[in-house]
């Protein structure tokens, strides 16, 4: 019983490190009513402030009004994630100047999108962030 124990633990925690998958994951949009969320990350980041932007459509038009919050996080645990929110830079278009990596390594980025109507979406974007 005691080794089953371990082995369920082990599992557990081995799950809660690996990073997630790199497809997106939309809560509240159907297949009749599809939203496109595109995160653009630096090309080659490095740790220090780092400008993020998300762009969100649907139905391929630019949705404008939206409320998207930014979260970077680090693949292991121990990490205090840094949350922003992005401002609408262009109709569809949020960004924020203010995203500081502050430790190399893998990263998780997460964009959280709240649409006008109330409907909400995510998604996520893997990166390795180096030292300067």
């Amino acid at each position: 019983m005691r080794a089953v124990l371990i082995v369920l633990s082990l599992t557990a925690l081995l799950a809660s490190c690996r990073p997630p998958d790199a497809g997106s994951s939309a809560r509240g949009a159907s297949a009749s009513d599809p939203v496109a969320i595109t995160i653009e990350l630096p090309e080659d980041p490095a740790v220090g402030p780092a400008t993020i932007s998300v762009r969100v459509d649907r139905d391929g038009v630019a949705v404008e009004g939206a409320a998207v919050e930014i979260t970077g996080d680090m693949t292991h645990a121990g990490m205090v994630p840094v949350i922003r929110a992005a401002v609408e830079a262009a109709p569809g278009v949020y960004r924020a100047d203010d995203v500081v990596f502050d430790m190399a390594g893998d990263w998780i980025v997460t964009a959280d999108v709240t649409l006008p109507d109330g409907s909400t979406a995510r998604q996520e974007a893997a990166t390795t962030v180096r030292r300067p």
